[in-house]
């Protein structure tokens, strides 16, 4: 089973589960979405008053996913479920993973998908 503490909680997972490997892999992303040409035919003051404003929105999701990360592990924890680090070879294999399905992606998705995955990279 793959799942967040969350969902491990909100499942009742206690009655099935004896173990939860925390990879962290379901964490919450907050992302502000604007039509590129809206964008651009706002004002310099209008620009950046959004970008502030997703950032504020981006600091203020990071807090409350760790809030509740941490809430509902602490939950697992309390219904007998040991909560466990992810083994170096489980790192290692997600990480592979990863990088194959980031690989497969970048190929599918064009230059403009490329530039997208360095971005998130850096």
């Amino acid at each position: 089973m793959i799942t967040s503490a969350s969902t491990g909680v909100d499942t009742k997972s206690q009655d099935y589960l004896t173990h939860y490997i925390d990879t962290q892999a379901w964490l919450p992303r907050n992302i502000v979405i604007v039509n590129k040409e809206a964008f651009d035919k706002l004002t310099a003051t209008e620009k950046k008053a959004l970008t502030d404003a997703a950032k504020a929105a981006e600091e203020r999701g990071w807090k409350l996913s760790v809030e509740e990360m941490t809430i509902k592990t602490k939950a697992l924890k309390d219904a007998g479920i040991k909560v466990l680090p992810p083994s170096p070879a489980l790192k290692e294999g997600l990480a592979k993973v990863g990088a194959t399905i980031a690989s497969e992606w970048e190929k599918s998705a064009g230059t403009d998908g490329a530039a997208m995955l360095a971005a998130f990279r850096k």
